[in-house]
């Protein structure tokens, strides 16, 4: 019965989790779990829900960011004018929420760690209990999704360096820059850009292939 009540709350987490524009609202309770089982469920899906939340919650700071529309050049071009004070601003908000999120992640973690060693449950439960914690495949996932997340803000930030220190203009959608150079520099960190997105929805297809196993095993 535990494995299924934890199949079924999963789902719905995982459901719940894709609307990252609000907080995951999941009733950890069941009434057919009882003793040791209830509290183990109970711990876990708490702990799940507020790593969910704390990803979902950065997720909102990068939108309010406008973080998508960092290289729509002709936002560039006019921010060039304001001397780029919007796009200065919008990598700094950035930064202070990945610097938030990781500090969540983290204090997250050894919480639940530390109180996995003292909850009241029998000893073989406790294994139990410190095996799912260690091993939620969507909470690692979304972990190392960020870090490559923070590899592209440091892409980002050499590409801001670089247009505010070249002189460039815009033709249609692309920036072109007057020394070959820079050129080829800023090509290079827009195409390690694209490579870091790429395993980044590599890294999601494996979570949602993952997902897909647990609830059916």
């Amino acid at each position: 019965m535990f494995d299924q009540v934890m199949s079924e709350k999963m789902a719905l987490l995982y459901d719940q989790a894709q609307d990252w524009s609000k907080p995951v609202q999941l009733d950890i309770h069941d009434r057919r779990l009882a003793g040791n089982y209830k509290k183990i469920s109970e711990f876990l899906l708490n702990y799940w829900v507020q790593n969910i939340n704390a990803r979902n919650a950065y997720l909102r700071a990068l939108k309010a960011a406008q973080w998508d529309t960092f290289l729509d050049v002709i936002r560039l071009e006019q921010d060039q004018k304001q001397q780029y004070a919007q796009t200065q601003k919008m990598l700094n908000d950035v930064r202070q929420a990945s610097v938030l999120y990781q500090n969540q992640y983290e204090q997250i973690h050894q919480a639940f760690m530390a109180e996995a060693k003292t909850l009241s449950v029998e000893p073989d439960m406790r294994i139990l209990l410190e095996k799912k914690l260690g091993s939620n495949q969507k909470v690692d996932q979304d972990h190392a999704i960020f870090l490559l997340e923070m590899q592209i803000l440091d892409k980002a930030d050499a590409m801001f360096a670089t247009l505010k220190t070249h002189p460039w203009e815009r033709k249609d959608k692309k920036i072109l820059f007057r020394d070959t150079a820079q050129v080829k520099a800023f090509n290079l960190l827009y195409q390690d850009v694209l490579r870091l997105n790429a395993k980044i929805e590599s890294v999601k297809k494996r979570n949602m292939a993952a997902l897909d196993q647990e609830l059916k095993t």
